[in-house]
């Protein structure tokens, strides 16, 4: 009956010790595939910001009648858009103010 105990313990090592070794031959293979050479593409890309500022104030009509970035009586228009319009003009407006900012850092100086 001692010696059962022990058996058990022995049998129990030795299948956690095969399924550990077992899994590392099996991953370790899949890491070496995972740290192949990285290339990186050097070429920049430019935007047109001009053309899409006027494709953003085409479709958002609110937006072209902003004369600043900031106009006091925006939140009056929008409430008289419904929720989804009121949403699409809110997101195209920083759309807008993103696409000047990159067309401010995009001038050369």
């Amino acid at each position: 009956m001692f010696n059962m105990k022990y058996m058990k313990i022995a049998i129990f090592a030795l299948t956690v010790s095969l399924l550990g070794t077992t899994a590392l031959i099996v991953n370790s293979g899949n890491m070496a595939y995972a740290q192949t050479e990285i290339t990186t593409n050097t070429t920049t890309t430019t935007i047109d910001a001009d053309s899409l500022i006027k494709d953003l104030k085409a479709r958002h009509p609110i937006l072209a009648e902003l004369v600043t970035n900031e106009d006091k009586d925006l939140v009056v228009k929008f409430k008289d858009l419904d929720t989804k319009e009121a949403l699409k003009t809110a997101l195209a407006l920083n759309m807008l103010h993103l696409l000047q900012q990159y067309r401010e850092i995009d001038e050369p100086q």
